[in-house]
């Protein structure tokens, strides 16, 4: 698996698909994610977790993650010059962190491209944004002051020092799908969630779930006061060409209603 890794980079077998983003405050688009897919020459196409946890433990994931900077910055880019802004997200992993030229290297190539970098958010794991460096923060402060977007992913789960999470540059929250999956039927789910949402709105920051997948999730979440979701209930990863047909013919009133 390492080898078929370090070769899908030098082949260019690595692609991105595109999820949208539904405020449940105005029915509007007001993000994307850009999501990792490994096309593999014999599997077909790949999820994350079959090959991320890999390419972390081996420090391949630095590699991978530059090939995800560079593709969002180009496609950025691209959609920029044609008059299309959307701010787009993506992850990025404690192994890039530990890498002193990274936020240069991020910068580098956010600026070659011509990308506003308000049109750039970074997604930390809970973990890595806890055991953060200071000198890193720093460094995170500076992004989010130069326009970049801030957000903590798979949020609730892990361990957090609330007085750090004060502390943090932030502006999102992503819940962890597993407090989201059970809302629908369990009281135990739907108070957990909550209590998680509170912790989140005392630190001022926006909340996103992620994974919601019926109409009845979505309207739970609404009435406890989350302001994003991403998920199949309102829009599923897609490529490129068909993420850009289906943003244009989008509208406000597209809702998960």
């Amino acid at each position: 698996m390492e080898k078929a890794l370090t070769e899908a980079v030098q082949r260019g077998e690595f692609v991105l698909a595109y999820q949208p983003q539904l405020s449940l405050v105005t029915g509007e688009l007001v993000g994307t994610e850009a999501l990792l897919r490994w096309n593999h020459p014999r599997d077909g196409l790949c999820l994350p977790g079959l090959f991320i946890p890999i390419a972390e433990s081996t420090g391949l994931i630095s590699e991978i993650g530059d090939w995800v900077i560079g593709e969002v910055a180009a496609t950025l880019g691209s959609w920029h010059r044609e008059g299309f802004d959307r701010r787009v997200a993506f992850n990025v992993s404690p192994r890039q962190l530990d890498r002193a030229d990274f936020f240069d290297r991020l910068r580098q190539a956010f600026a070659e491209n011509h990308v506003p970098l308000s049109l750039v958010e970074l997604e930390f794991t809970e973990t890595a944004a806890m055991r953060a460096s200071d000198t890193v923060v720093a460094e995170i402060a500076s992004l989010r002051e130069d326009g970049v977007r801030i957000a903590i992913d798979d949020f609730g789960t892990g361990y957090s020092n609330f007085a750090r999470l004060q502390k943090l540059p932030l502006d999102r929250v992503k819940l962890d799908p597993s407090l989201i999956v059970d809302i629908e039927e369990s009281d135990k789910a739907r108070v957990m969630v909550q209590a998680v949402m509170q912790l989140i709105q005392g630190v001022e920051c926006e909340i996103v779930a992620e994974a919601v997948e019926t109409s009845a999730q979505a309207d739970i979440l609404r009435a406890m006061g989350c302001h994003t979701i991403q998920g199949y209930v309102f829009a599923e990863p897609m490529f490129e060409t068909e993420y850009l047909a289906w943003t244009r013919d989008a509208a406000p009133s597209r809702s998960v209603a």
